[in-house]
C-alpha cells in the first residue's frame, strides 16, 4: 500500500496520476522503493513493473555485439522510459539496457495494473503517449547525429551542450572513456579527435578534464555539420 506522504509526492511529480482512484492505489504490488546506484536492467528481459522516477537518474543505452555502448537518453524525476512502457504494453522483451546513475526513489507499478490504468485513465494515457513522442524526437536526433555528422562535429556539440547545462563553465570533468560511451564511438577515435582539437587550440586536455579554449570554433564545427 502507498503511504499518504508518498502519494502526495507522487501526484505532485506526476499530475497525470491525479485521477487514479484510492481503490486502484491499494492494489498489491504498487510500491515506492529506493534505486541502488549501478543497478542494471538488461536488454531482453520481460518486465514485470513500470518504473516512474520520483528522483534520481537512469541511463538507457544499447550494447553492440562487439561490446561497444551508446547512450540513448536518460530519464529523471517526473519521467518514465518509453521503451519500458512499450515493452509492457506490447508484451515484448525490453529493447535496451537501463543503469541507475544517481540514487533516488521510484514508483513501481505492476505491468498488469499499468495496462489497466492506461486503458482506464485518459490523463495517464496521454502522459505515456507524450513520453513516446518526446523520446522519438530524441532518438531521431541521435540517429541523425550518428549517421550524418562527423565525429568532430558530434564531440563539439556534446561539449557545448554539457557546458551550457553546467552554467557555461568551460571546464568539464569527463574522460575519453565517458565520451566514447556517450557517443558510441571507439575511445581511440575520441582521443585522436580531441588531440586534433587541442592542436588547433580549441580545447585543452588534462587528466580527466577538458577545458574549452575557443567556444566559437566549437560552435562553427557544429554548424558545419
Amino acid at each position: 500500500m502507498i503511504l499518504a506522504e508518498h502519494l502526495a509526492r507522487i501526484i505532485s511529480i506526476f499530475p497525470s496520476l491525479t485521477d487514479i482512484s484510492e481503490q486502484d492505489w491499494n492494489h498489491e504490488g504498487i510500491k515506492v522503493i529506493e534505486m541502488v546506484p549501478n543497478y542494471i536492467i538488461e536488454e531482453g528481459h520481460f518486465l514485470e513493473h513500470v518504473v516512474l522516477i520520483l528522483d534520481g537518474t537512469v541511463r538507457m543505452y544499447k550494447i553492440s555485439t562487439s561490446g561497444r555502448e551508446i547512450t540513448m537518453y536518460r530519464i529523471q524525476s517526473g519521467e518514465c522510459c518509453p521503451l519500458m512502457t512499450s515493452s509492457i504494453l506490447g508484451e515484448t522483451e525490453y529493447e535496451a539496457t537501463a543503469c541507475v546513475e544517481t540514487a533516488g526513489l521510484v514508483l513501481l507499478i505492476p505491468s498488469g495494473i499499468f495496462r489497466e490504468w492506461v486503458d482506464r485513465y485518459r490523463n495517464f494515457r496521454q502522459f505515456i503517449f507524450k513520453s513516446f513522442a518526446k523520446r522519438i524526437v530524441v532518438m531521431s536526433n541521435l540517429l541523425d547525429s550518428v549517421n550524418f555528422k562527423s565525429i568532430r562535429g558530434r564531440i563539439s556539440e556534446f561539449l557545448i551542450h554539457m557546458t551550457e547545462k553546467n552554467g557555461n563553465i568551460d571546464t568539464l570533468h569527463i574522460t575519453h572513456d565517458y565520451l566514447s560511451v556517450e557517443l558510441g564511438t571507439a575511445r581511440e577515435v575520441i582521443s585522436r579527435t580531441l588531440k586534433g582539437l587541442e592542436k588547433e587550440e580549441i580545447i585543452k586536455l588534462s587528466r580527466g578534464k577538458i577545458t574549452i579554449v575557443n567556444r566559437g570554433a566549437l560552435q562553427r564545427y557544429m554548424e558545419f555539420n
